[in-house]
């Protein structure tokens, strides 16, 4: 593992990313370390006799989101895809956000990070956006008032996976987080969501949102639908809200 720079970027992990990557004249050492490991024959560079050097190499997606507490694995995609050996030497921009144990990537705390991985074979680099969000547990004894509300969702056109959690939020603030139900044969999905107040005023609405977190892609996406805290029960299981994302 090589560490090359660090910096803190604190704030809203909603909104705030990494400042673009630094200067990539600067990244020339770390080649000539690539091209030393080489020489001492700890590395092997020696492409494929039948493979075309790779032209491009890229993440994608090129923004993840992970949880605290989580340890994860990125792989950039070459183009061609040709070479054997696709080892990179990896380096975190923020230590303090997610460190890094060889190739797993460790998330530690609550903020954005940059991740850059410089390929052996290729003698290329491309970085990753890291989100680590705070982990989505409710605590329900921080508001006082709850609203109840039933939901039909699909992801994709596919029902939610067990690598997916979804919740409810006001704003950037968690208010909910869902869980199956059984109704018949369909499975449904139960937000108990919570609130300050036991119902919004009218000129100060702030809209429910629900927003769904994929541990097996690094994504998190929200779906085209919010509603209004009212207090009350807004959907029930032979109503229940639609929630899709196509």
């Amino acid at each position: 593992m090589i560490i090359l720079q660090s910096y803190h970027n604190k704030g809203n992990v909603q909104s705030r990313r990494p400042s673009p990557l630094p200067d990539v004249r600067g990244w020339g050492w770390v080649f000539c370390c690539i091209l030393l490991l080489s020489s001492c024959g700890l590395i092997d560079l020696e492409p494929d006799s039948e493979a075309r050097v790779p032209t491009k190499m890229y993440f994608s997606p090129d923004t993840v989101y992970v949880m605290v507490g989580d340890t994860f694995v990125v792989h950039p995609t070459f183009e061609p895809d040709t070479i054997n050996n696709k080892t990179c030497f990896w380096t975190s921009l923020d230590m303090d956000v997610v460190s890094l144990k060889n190739d797993t990537l460790i998330a530690e705390q609550e903020g954005w990070a940059r991740i850059v991985a410089a390929s052996i074979s290729a003698l290329m680099t491309d970085s990753v956006d890291v989100c680590v969000m705070e982990p989505w547990v409710m605590s329900e004894t921080k508001y006082p008032y709850e609203m109840v509300v039933y939901a039909d969702v699909s992801v994709h056109g596919e029902p939610v996976t067990k690598d997916m959690t979804l919740a409810a939020f006001s704003g950037i603030s968690l208010r909910g987080v869902g869980t199956p139900i059984t109704v018949g044969k369909k499975t449904l999905w139960r937000f108990r969501i919570y609130n300050d107040f036991e119902f919004t005023l009218p000129y100060a609405e702030t809209p429910i949102t629900f927003w769904v977190y994929d541990r097996k892609t690094l994504q998190r996406m929200i779906f085209p639908v919010f509603i209004t805290y009212n207090g009350e029960t807004y959907s029930t299981p032979s109503e229940p809200l639609e929630l899709k994302l196509e």
